[in-house]
């Protein structure tokens, strides 16, 4: 080392810790950000028995009547396969510490963020990602405050599977053995349970451990895809049990029953995406979209509506394709609201919400397709890309908000930091070693330096 050296050394050794500093300040403020933005929607004293979405009355059956379960207003039966298990028995288990929804809020945010913390750096560090480059995934979150506040959710899922489809992200990635294939599976069986709609995204992720895991053994690849197999058996098994019917996921998801029934019919085009469509729920509409026949149970009920949505659609494919262009806006380019809290005003931070992450989520595509083309695409945008498109093809079929896509825009900024990072090693460079090895290019640059002065 010489004396010239030596201070931009320490100079460059300085930076490097400034920037390690403060990226683990801003993990910190992420996490109570995130905590802070949904907790703001919290009332006083508000118990975890009113969780909203459908789940407050699961986990009261849960908590009283030991049922997952919970009874259909309008017809009176009970219902077991309305809502995947996990978010129910997480929030009855809070329930026995403590009733309050807020303590619900803060025990979920810090297990899961947790587990975002670790798929982030175990990303970090299988592609070498400096932490400078590693911040522009968290200025990314910074500057989307409505994806903060669905991650900091109880009430719906999303606010969990923003961290579970990350760790599986990471995961996919990063598999060396059987450890971490059992991670894998742990992870897909998980997501799995939360949202049925997630099954192709979870049936993506086993596809790419048979294809990219092939050669590092037999058990790299049956763990994982064996602990999705129990996941789906099991909980197929326990419908089976209670309602007399397999059930693959739940009976009113994105591609059935209820949720699909209401993305496909008359009145969801001139509401959708800005006033709710639970508003179909009301008596105004419900009189005009219930089964024209009897239906004895969950499972009959769901038939029934899937059949009017199916009915709809192979009648109106006209409207149909109308309302999966409206839904492709929603994803892509919408900047308000949807849908609105309030009809007719956008809040100011879902719109820098929407800006962020519809252009994160156009550039990360764009340079994807760019590398794909030039053949030096990363195994990162490939999943991404994979994950994408399996995450957001139930939602065409049933509807989309832009709650929905907040796991997917997480998945596109912690790609964007590969690629970042990717695109820094990759560009030439000139450096005085490379004029050493190549003693020619001086001359040659010089040359071409005098030429162009002399034109």
């Amino acid at each position: 080392m010489t004396v010239a050296t030596y201070p931009v050394q320490v100079d460059a050794a300085r930076r490097s810790r400034a920037y390690a500093a403060l990226l683990s300040i801003s993990l910190s403020a992420l996490v109570i950000v995130s905590i802070y933005a949904a907790s703001r929607q919290l009332a006083p004293n508000e118990s975890v028995l009113s969780t909203r979405l459908g789940f407050g009355p699961v986990i009261q059956g849960i908590v009283q009547l030991h049922r997952l379960g919970a009874i259909n207003k309008t017809y009176g039966w009970w219902c077991y396969a309305g809502r995947m298990p996990i978010v129910p028995v997480l929030g009855a288990l809070s329930y026995w510490l403590s009733p309050r929804m807020a303590v619900f809020l803060i025990l979920k945010d810090l297990a899961f963020w947790t587990l975002w913390i670790y798929a982030f750096f175990r990303l970090k560090r299988h592609y070498k990602i400096p932490d400078k480059w590693a911040l522009v995934t968290v200025l990314l979150l910074f500057l989307t405050p409505y994806n903060l506040s669905i991650a900091g959710k109880v009430e719906a899922e999303e606010g969990f599977l923003f961290a579970l489809i990350a760790l599986l992200f990471s995961l996919l990635l990063t598999i060396e053995g059987p450890l971490s294939a059992l991670g894998a599976g742990i992870v897909m069986a998980t997501i799995y349970l939360t949202k049925s709609s997630m099954l192709p995204v979870c049936l993506t992720a086993a596809a790419w451990i048979v294809i990219r895991c092939w050669k590092k053994g037999a058990r790299v690849i049956f763990i994982p895809l064996a602990a999705l197999a129990l996941a789906i058996l099991g909980w197929g098994t326990y419908i089976h049990g209670v309602s007399g019917v397999f059930a693959v996921g739940a009976d009113a998801s994105s591609w059935n029953g209820w949720n699909f029934y209401k993305g496909n019919n008359p009145y969801a085009y001139p509401l959708y995406p800005r006033v709710i469509l639970d508003v179909l729920d009301d008596e105004d509409y419900a009189h005009k979209l219930l089964p024209f026949v009897p239906v004895h149970s969950e499972w009959e009920l769901s038939h029934a509506q899937l059949a009017m949505g199916e009915k709809y659609v192979h009648d109106n494919p006209g409207a149909v394709f109308k309302m999966d262009l409206k839904k492709l806006y929603v994803a892509c380019c919408d900047l308000k609201e949807s849908p609105e809290s309030t009809i007719g005003h956008t809040r100011g931070g879902v719109i820098l919400s929407n800006v962020v992450s519809h252009l994160t989520l156009a550039c990360v595509l764009v340079f994807a397709v760019v590398n794909a083309v030039r053949r030096r695409v990363s195994d990162a945008e490939i999943l991404a890309v994979l994950l994408t498109l399996a995450y957001v093809l139930p939602y065409f079929a049933g509807f989309l908000y832009m709650r929905h896509m907040v796991p997917i825009y997480d998945l596109m900024v912690l790609t964007a930091s590969v690629q970042v990072t990717r695109w820094h090693t990759q560009v030439p460079r000139l450096t005085n070693s490379s004029l050493r090895e190549n003693p020619g290019v001086e001359e040659t640059i010089g040359s071409a330096l005098l030429e162009t002065a002399a034109r």
